[in-house]
């Protein structure tokens, strides 16, 4: 029987090694960060009402299960039941629509059943206000640690729709590292090049798992009282990331959770913060996604007016710190539419740039690279 989770699951593990490698292309001064579920998700309510080769360009960029909307919408209803009641893992969908205007009927009982989303009139000519409202709603669902996703230029009196997706997550280790263990030492940012970070130190039991034909070692630790777990993919050699970039997209990250031992382990590990933004329509095209920004996009299904929707902007922001304690990450991601106008074994000392996502062996929820020093 065919599984639409688990492929689910597997898409949003391409989806993250694609966009990944994009955003690694060339090489990486700076440490990012960005959920890949919220970018799925967000998309998938501008999906949601898409139709023809705007909806297949979509279904296949971000590797949805398929291009019927409602099997697309069953995948995601799905996670987001599983964490609805989650201490740990908060999922927000929110989508505000100019004044004036209407949902389709089916496409606003669509997005409220599988997206738990709800739709709310607001005047973007009002610009500042509207912005004032978003960052708002934003700020509330990522715990404060998202103040500003959007600005007032980025609405007028031609903005018709925001689609928004914000999801926060704050974990406490299975392990915690003890504070006095942690000290300073040489991270380094290339073959003769390095940096001081703090490390966090502890022997504990973690998944572990060398992969040879990916050239890294992994550690998998888990959060308390969840699914949920860090996994870190760490390169052999020092300026060995871009490399295991290119070598992921052979492999899904989904087959390395069945790959893993637990295994008593050395853990050298950085503790950091990273703050991320980037407007991803360029990312997307890349992708190709090409039509949903052109007055060729095909979103007869959001609207009662028959206007021509077209996106104008794919902003997403995420923030992940990493300490002694847990983790705490949280990300937003609004879609905007406009009417047409080797080491020894059992260590892992993560001294040089690494990978990692935070998941439950499935579905990639945050995903990123520590590169370098954190500037904040």
């Amino acid at each position: 029987m065919f599984d639409f989770n688990l492929e689910c699951a597997r898409g949003g593990a391409n989806f993250t090694t694609d966009l990944f490698t994009r955003l690694a292309a060339g090489g990486l001064t700076n440490n990012i960060v960005f959920s890949p579920f919220s970018i799925q998700t967000c998309v998938a309510l501008a999906f949601a009402g898409a139709q023809g080769e705007t909806a297949d360009e979509i279904a296949k960029a971000l590797h949805y299960v398929s291009n019927f909307p409602p099997e697309v919408a069953e995948t995601f209803q799905f996670v987001l039941e599983k964490y609805r009641n989650s201490d740990l893992l908060k999922i927000a969908n929110k989508l505000y629509v100019q004044q004036g205007k209407e949902l389709k009927a089916d496409y606003s009982a669509a997005i409220k059943e599988h997206y738990n989303s709800e739709a709310e009139s607001i005047n973007f000519a009002a610009n500042e206000e509207a912005a004032q409202s978003i960052n708002s709603w934003v700020n509330a669902k990522t715990n404060g640690k998202i103040s500003e996703l959007v600005s007032a230029s980025n609405f007028n009196e031609l903005t018709r729709i925001v689609l928004l997706n914000a999801i926060h997550f704050k974990g406490s280790w299975v392990h915690k590292f003890d504070e006095a263990s942690t000290a300073e030492d040489d991270f380094w940012v290339g073959e003769e090049q390095s940096v001081k970070v703090q490390y966090m130190n502890q022997k504990a039991k973690f998944g572990y798992g060398y992969f040879e034909e990916l050239g890294c070692t992994a550690l998998d630790m888990p959060y308390k009282d969840s699914d949920l777990s860090l996994l870190a993919l760490l390169p052999q050699e020092r300026e060995g990331l871009k490399d295991l970039a290119e070598k992921l997209k052979s492999i899904n990250l989904v087959d390395l959770a069945g790959k893993l031992n637990e295994e008593e382990v050395q853990v050298k590990f950085p503790k950091f913060k990273i703050d991320y933004s980037l407007d991803l329509g360029e990312k997307l095209k890349q992708l190709g996604i090409n039509k949903m920004f052109t007055d060729g996009a095909e979103f007869d299904n959001l609207l009662e007016s028959p206007e021509g929707l077209s996106v104008s902007n794919v902003l997403h922001k995420a923030t992940i710190e990493v300490n002694e304690e847990g983790t705490e990450a949280a990300a937003a991601t609004g879609i905007i539419m406009m009417t047409r106008m080797m080491l020894l074994p059992l260590q892992f000392v993560a001294d040089r740039p690494f990978f990692y996502v935070i998941w439950n062996k499935r579905n990639i929820l945050f995903a990123g690279a520590f590169v370098n020093a954190p500037t904040a």
